[in-house]
């Protein structure tokens, strides 16, 4: 019980819409992030609002009160509603039990949140599983700032407010705006009572934001109160949205239509029953709670929590969208047939931003300018662009991307407007001021962290694979066409060139991070592994299998693949301190979640042929079963970003990163795929 307890209080639960708004927060619901909340929305620029940061609950019977609500203060945890919560579920969204001390089958209440697919609306729902009539009296707690931002403390003391509140037979609602910034709040209970009423949570303490070096207490204010009675087997419900709720009974049925086809685990508490056995039920041994295909099911609406305006969201909460995770996700989508057409509409949006051979590293949101700091994204887009006609083979989609394709690779090849070129061997080369082009682009007073200037290995590996992605373009527009496509000899003249030259990144057992001339820089980084995971192959299979090893010995955890090895002076332990701290351990030394993709890659690669698929599907379920074995057993909603280099366990950076999930996906997709053959 205890173990279950610390591992959900470091795991965050996550839900999502399609327009990038979510709601976040902990197994046992005390807020640690500024950005924890039941309410978090969005725009399509993803300008992001934090409105509703939870409730304070307070539940009656026969005299005697309990509290479910807990929060941080600087001294304390109060109050403590954490000791009433008997067990917590985060997938297929959050659902709490709780129950009176000790715990009995008498007093059981259910508390799942839900989020609408389409708007910015949450669903907050509390069901009576115990034996006694039960009286619920709810602050909702409101923050209405934005989402980066905390409420000073006393700036609430003097804020505006319009509000309005009304209350019919069936349903009651009430409304709030913020005088100083116009945020708006709507807000609707089934079953229940509005009355208005104003007072301040004062210095709410947010320990993870001061543990990262932020700003970590802020006020949030109460304006309502909301009453209700529940009979046993009876269930109330309260919406918060940024828009109005003309329906309410409507949004509900839809919301909960979002979720009624994912599996929920095995000891979900349901209504009582004759033989009073609810507690019996529930399964305190950390169990394993979602059966394989439903553990994919999950898995997959997980790598959907990114999608969002046509577009995918890096990872929640600090990340808007990036065009180097966006193509991970993408790639991993490739193995689900109902996304073939969202994931051309998102290839098309992409090549309207197109400049001088280059896709952006960020588009423009927020009102900001589109950033082509990266030349890697690019090569991603173009090997996708190949994988995406495979699926169609179609031949109207090959020339079309062909056309595509050959502006790409002649904007980078001719290239006049970023600081990079195209060396005399044909490798690009990064010039010192566009040495953060790469994903390792983290920079501390304008200098990067971990320089990539010189010709980067992977950045390499990339542009190799993006020529030969060309030419199989079109070889197989030739084969299915009446038309013969002649190809750019500018183009595929490189191919040869830069196989023979990529040889000189080789070291005996693994590939130098990066060429300075012809001077190799012999960094043991997981860089090597993603200029060998592609598609075409740059090297023989005997020296993969070196590479292979090598970074199992030095770079493999069971969290991801370390950014750096630990044999190098200059790795970093652990993932911890301010943000000066933080971004130098970033790239040397944190493990990484979603190099698992590229790991396995060449594991596969090495092995496929070789060994029994059986073996393959096992040895591949040893890499990444950490991670299946916490979403199966409810540990986890998702994957973060990173871990620490040394002994990692808990999770550091976004708590949902898309391309950690996306790796995940990719990897159990095959195994499945194996699995589907034998049967």
């Amino acid at each position: 019980m205890n173990n279950y307890f610390m591992e959900t209080h470091h795991h965050e639960w996550i839900l999502t819409n399609r327009l990038g708004g979510y709601a976040l927060g902990t197994g046992n619901l005390i807020n640690q992030r500024k950005y924890h909340g039941l309410l978090i929305a969005s725009d399509k620029c993803f300008q992001r609002k934090h409105l509703v940061s939870g409730m304070e609950e307070k539940v009656e019977w026969r005299g005697e009160v309990i509290h479910l609500d807990s929060n941080n203060y600087s001294n304390c945890i109060y109050p403590e509603g954490f000791l009433y919560l008997v067990k917590p579920w985060l997938r297929p969204y959050p659902i709490f039990l709780y129950s009176a001390l000790p715990h009995q089958n008498s007093i059981m209440i259910r508390k799942e949140i839900m989020m609408d697919e389409d708007s910015n609306t949450t669903l907050v729902r509390y069901t009576n599983l115990g034996h006694h009539r039960l009286h619920f009296e709810l602050h909702p707690k409101f923050s209405m700032t934005l989402h980066h931002d905390l409420n000073n403390p006393g700036s609430l003391d003097y804020e505006g407010f319009e509000t309005k509140e009304e209350n019919l037979e069936l349903q009651s609602s009430f409304y709030i705006k913020r005088h100083s910034n116009q945020f708006e709040i709507y807000g609707a209970l089934l079953g229940g009572e509005v009355v208005s009423n104003r007072y301040v949570f004062y210095n709410v303490f947010y320990p993870w934001e001061v543990m990262n070096g932020y700003p970590g207490i802020g006020d949030q204010i109460s304006l309502f109160e909301l009453r209700f009675d529940l009979k046993v087997g009876d269930s109330a419900s309260i919406l918060f949205s940024d828009s109005p709720l003309p329906h309410p009974d409507r949004m509900i049925d839809k919301i909960e239509k979002r979720y009624v086809d994912l599996p929920k685990p095995m000891d979900y508490p349901t209504l009582p029953d004759e033989d009073d056995t609810l507690l019996s039920k529930i399964d305190f041994l950390d169990s394993i709670l979602f059966k394989r295909d439903d553990y994919m099911n999950i898995l997959e609406f997980s790598l959907k929590d990114f999608l969002a305006n046509d577009d995918v969201v890096a990872g929640y909460p600090f990340y808007g969208v990036w065009g180097r995770d966006t193509m991970f996700v993408l790639n991993a989508l490739l193995h689900s047939k109902n996304n073939i057409d969202q994931i051309e509409r998102i290839l098309r949006k992409y090549s309207r931003y197109i400049q001088n051979g280059l896709i952006p590293n960020m588009l423009p949101e927020t009102g900001r300018e589109a950033n082509y700091d990266t030349v890697d994204a690019t090569l991603w887009y173009v090997i996708l662009l190949y994988k995406l006609g495979k699926r169609k083979q179609k031949a109207i989609y090959w020339k079309e991307v062909i056309h595509l394709t050959e502006e790409i690779l002649s904007g980078i090849i001719n290239n006049y407007k970023y600081p990079f070129c195209i060396r005399e061997d044909g490798l690009i080369e990064l010039k010192e001021e566009f040495a953060h082009a790469t994903w390792m682009d983290v920079r501390v007073d304008g200098k990067p962290i971990t320089p990539r200037s010189g010709a980067p290995v992977e950045v390499n590996g990339l542009w190799y694979n993006a020529i030969c992605c060309y030419e199989a373009m079109c070889t197989a527009y030739n084969e299915i066409s009446e038309d013969h496509y002649a190809f750019e000899s500018n183009i595929v003249s490189l191919k040869d060139k830069i196989y023979k030259a990529f040889q000189k990144f080789w070291m005996e057992d693994f590939l130098a991070d990066r060429l300075v001339g012809d001077d190799q820089i012999a960094e043991i980084r997981p860089n090597a592994l993603l200029a060998l995971s592609l598609p075409f192959d740059l090297l023989s299979v005997d020296k993969l299998k070196l590479v292979f090893e090598r970074a199992f010995k030095e770079l493999y955890t069971f969290y991801g693949i370390r950014s750096l090895s630990p044999r190098d002076i200059r790795f970093r332990k652990k993932y911890y301190g301010n943000q000066r701290e933080r971004d130098h351990a970033y790239h040397n030394g944190s493990v990484w979640a979603w190099l698992f993709g590229a790991f396995c890659g060449i594991y596969l690669k090495i092995n496929r042929g070789v060994k029994k698929d059986k073996e393959l599907a096992d040895e591949l379920s040893i890499f990444i079963g950490t991670f299946r074995n916490s979403f199966m057993r409810g540990h986890i909603a998702s994957i973060a970003e990173i871990w620490d280099g040394d002994c990692p366990h808990f999770p550091k950076g976004a708590p949902a990163q898309a391309w950690s999930v996306a790796a995940l996906y990719n990897i159990e997709s095959f195994i499945s795929s194996i699995e589907e053959e034998k049967k």
